[in-house]
């Protein structure tokens, strides 16, 4: 009987907190003990870590349950051996790393020819075609909802062009997949586990799939665009910008490709994201008890910085894909609407948007983007930016964006000089706002999504700012070092700043302590980190950019407080005029530190789940309703999925919730098994000492974890990993790095003279106190350690 499993209580204190109740599970195979003996010890004592029970593993690391998801498709015999983790917590041996269909059996693969016959690839093409014509072509005008959401997505003609070329060529090789699918009448689960290896690369297809980047000697600066990072030639487009997203598990398409899921597990219609969004997430004021809104907005910086998707076009030119008749009053019939559509319905009594007459909101698909394998597969969302933590919105995540932010002098950054104020530099890119108003400003910076908020502006001018502030200190300790050693030097040290206050200070706020320590993440105090992984691909997960780091949502605030003016945040969504304003800068930082963000839970603010970019218009979008479609879109799991993946077992019916969020969810939902992740995500209650449930902290974890092992760059890495690290000097000085000393470096100190020492917990937090700028209490990081 060695090898059954045997269920304890012991085991990943695994909190999937609602509101006021735990579900922990503990499962460990006898095989894996140390002795029987620890059997029937207390489940105290094993909370607390000090009884170690496990094996330890021989030539793997040991890792947490969602760092192994191949053990969810494996079969008792088969699953990793048990293992101790740091904070008292369960882990695997993990010998199948991060690949979901590890472990399966290839069986089947005999039963398929590997290359694609020409029947399949001729009704692929004459699919394809079908699909792009009889197209309604409906404009969408400024100042509309839609118009605004279209800016999200916005680039320049070129990349327009680039785009719905690559966005084309993914959808024939998708088509193709679908049409063999149904010829081969091939097995869903061969589909998602990739199992069918079936290749393009012989056939006329193969012009549609991407190129391999050509990487000619090493680097010591990381790429723009993100490429030649990992060394081994087949991995050198890991991380990089245009690169598809990664998933945690085998995706939901109901054929296993790209039709979204819409269906119940019982087979009922999923109910409209809509309907969702109304039941069950209102506008409820609860400010954060220790945190501020500068955490919401640093996450947002970082969001940007590591994801931004893609919306399906009309043509080449960029043109927006309308789904709804004017005004939303219906949803277009199939023979009027494109393929990627995908609307999302409006109950005719909805307490909202009934008033306007709006049956329908404007929803439309992903684009995807060729694998590099050339083989068939499921579709695959593309990420625009670079998928590592580089700072891409403030240096781009190409070349030539990259020029166009330069000064080619003395190592700077271009800004605007705003009587005396350095700004963002001006665009006249006419489509990067919503307004064509005389006077109106509109701000130009490394990433298209910069004027969205004007809060977000304000972290981009502080990063901006310090780029310049330490390339000019580095030409005066090197006068005679060149423009691209400054600018390189400056951006490298950005970079790592950034990184620092990433993992120091934001993500153990995040995710609370304990999530930090099982995923080892926080930062070395002294010496470098020997947590680099070959084999560990960076690329962000559906799972992470389409539901858990959407978290943000939630704490956002509906007004920013500022002095005795009560700013909407739609009047300040692609607008941010008032940052000409002399004092607006300081103050916006100033009220970024000190008002209270929202806690993430089942509270979306009005402005974002009625009044989205509404423009001129008097209602706009739901952006919880997006998130929800958007999860469907991207063929995200369900919620159940994802506990499981954890080592929680699955929840079977609506009453293991607690009472009132079970009775809303059985209004809305079928069964468990249809709870759409990102809800699931926010029902949970925040973990100790964190802002987040603890489905939403593993899957943050996880993709952090993906960051820094899959980043040969990471700031803590030594020369033998990294071409360009630091020294120990270096090193050490840029581990005194704080946001709080950043925003002192870069304020205009008009009306902002001090700050909170931790700068993202609330001003006003007992034992937070404020210091002056030039308080020794708030240390500089000393480039004179940079001197030649």
């Amino acid at each position: 009987m060695r090898n059954i499993y045997i269920l304890l209580i012991w085991w990943h204190v695994l909190y999937v907190h609602f509101e006021f109740k735990y579900v922990e599970a503990f499962s460990l195979r006898k095989n894996d003990l140390v002795g029987e003996k620890e059997y029937n010890e207390d489940l105290d004592v094993a909370k607390t870590g000090l009884l170690k029970m496990c094996k330890s593993c021989k030539s793997v690391k040991c890792v947490p349950q969602i760092q192994c998801p191949a053990h969810v498709r494996m079969a008792d015999h088969e699953k990793p051996q048990i293992c101790d983790l740091p904070a008292g917590k369960f882990g695997y041996c993990c010998k199948t790393g991060q690949n979901h269909t590890a472990g399966q059996n290839k069986a089947r693969r005999a039963a398929f020819q590997t290359i694609l016959p020409p029947d399949v690839i001729e009704d692929a093409r004459k699919n394809f075609k079908h699909l792009m014509h009889g197209v309604a072509q409906m404009p969408v005008n400024r100042g509309h909802p839609e118009f605004t959401h279209g800016i999200m997505f916005h680039s320049s003609p070129k990349d327009d062009l680039h785009n719905f070329a690559l966005s084309n060529s993914a959808f024939e090789l998708v088509i193709a997949s679908q049409v063999f699918r149904k010829k081969e009448q091939v097995p869903l689960d061969d589909l998602i586990t990739n199992n069918v290896q079936v290749e393009f690369s012989k056939t006329p297809l193969a012009q549609n799939c991407q190129s391999l980047p050509i990487c000619r000697g090493i680097h010591k600066y990381r790429t723009m665009d993100g490429t030649c990072n990992n060394p081994l030639s087949q991995r050198l487009h890991w991380g990089a910008a245009g690169q598809p997203m990664e998933r945690l598990l085998p995706p939901a398409y109901e054929d296993g490709i790209w039709t979204p899921r819409a269906h119940s597990k019982d087979g009922t219609p999923l109910l409209s994201a809509r309907d969702i969004s109304s039941a069950l997430f209102a506008d409820v004021h609860r400010p954060h008890p220790k945190y501020n809104l500068l955490i919401m907005q640093f996450a947002q910086l970082l969001a940007h910085d590591v994801s931004q998707s893609a919306s399906v076009r009309l043509d080449e030119s960029g043109g927006l894909v309308q789904c709804c008749s004017p005004g939303g009053r219906s949803i277009l019939p199939p023979e009027k609407s494109h393929f990627a559509c995908l609307p999302i319905p409006v109950s005719e009594n909805d307490e909202f948007y009934r008033a306007f007459g709006v049956r329908c909101l404007n929803m439309v698909r992903l684009s995807l983007v060729p694998s590099a394998d050339c083989q068939l597969s499921y579709g695959k969302q593309r990420n625009k930016v670079t998928h590592y933590l580089d700072a891409s919105p403030i240096y781009g995540s190409n070349e030539e964006s990259a020029r166009d932010l330069r000064t080619f002098r003395g190592g700077q950054l271009q800004m605007f000089n705003d009587f005396g104020r350095n700004l963002l530099p001006l665009t006249h890119d006419k489509n990067a706002c919503g307004s064509e108003e005389p006077g109106s400003t509109c701000f130009k910076s490394g990433d298209g999504r910069t004027n969205q908020i004007i809060s977000l502006i304000t972290l981009h001018i502080v990063f901006a700012r310090e780029h310049n502030r330490i390339a000019d200190i580095l030409s005066k300790l090197n006068p005679s070092s060149s423009d691209e050693w400054l600018y390189q030097e400056a951006r490298r040290i950005v970079i790592a700043e950034l990184q620092h206050i990433t993992y120091n200070e934001f993500l153990p706020a995040l995710i609370g302590p304990h999530q930090m320590k099982r995923f080892r993440l926080m930062p070395h105090q002294k010496g470098y980190s020997t947590d680099y992984n070959i084999d560990v691909n960076p690329a962000i997960t559906n799972e992470f950019s389409g539901a858990a780091f959407r978290m943000g949502h939630s704490s956002v605030v509906g007004k920013f407080h500022i002095h005795d003016e009560v700013i909407n945040i739609p009047d300040v969504m692609f607008n941010p005029s008032r940052m000409r304003k002399r004092e607006f800068y300081d103050d916006m930082l100033q009220t970024l530190y000190t008002q209270p963000m929202q806690e993430v839970d089942s509270s979306i603010t009005h402005g974002l789940s009625r009044f989205l970019f509404r423009g001129h218009s008097p209602f706009g979008l739901d952006l919880a309703a997006i998130n929800i479609q958007r999860g469907r879109d991207q063929g995200i799991r369900c919620y159940n999925d994802y506990l499981q993946v954890m080592g929680a077992p699955k929840l079977n019916n609506f009453d293991q919730f607690p009472k009132d969020i079970g009775a809303k969810l059985s209004r809305v939902y079928r069964t468990p098994d249809d709870i759409d992740l990102w809800v699931g995500g926010l029902l949970e209650r925040a973990v100790e000492d964190g802002i987040v449930g603890i489905t939403f902290a593993e899957i943050i974890a996880d993709q952090f974890a993906r960051f820094k092992q899959g980043d040969r760059y990471f700031y803590e890495y030594n020369d033998k990993v990294n071409p360009g690290a630091f020294n120990l000097a270096q090193l050490q000085e840029l581990r005194k790095a704080s946001i709080s000393r950043l925003i002192c470096d870069n304020a205009d100190h008009l009306t902002l003279h001090s700050v909170p020492v931790a700068g993202f917990v609330r001003a006003d937090f007992p034992g937070n106190r404020q210091v002056r700028c030039d308080d020794p209490n708030l240390p500089s990081v000393n480039l004179n350690a940079w001197r030649l």
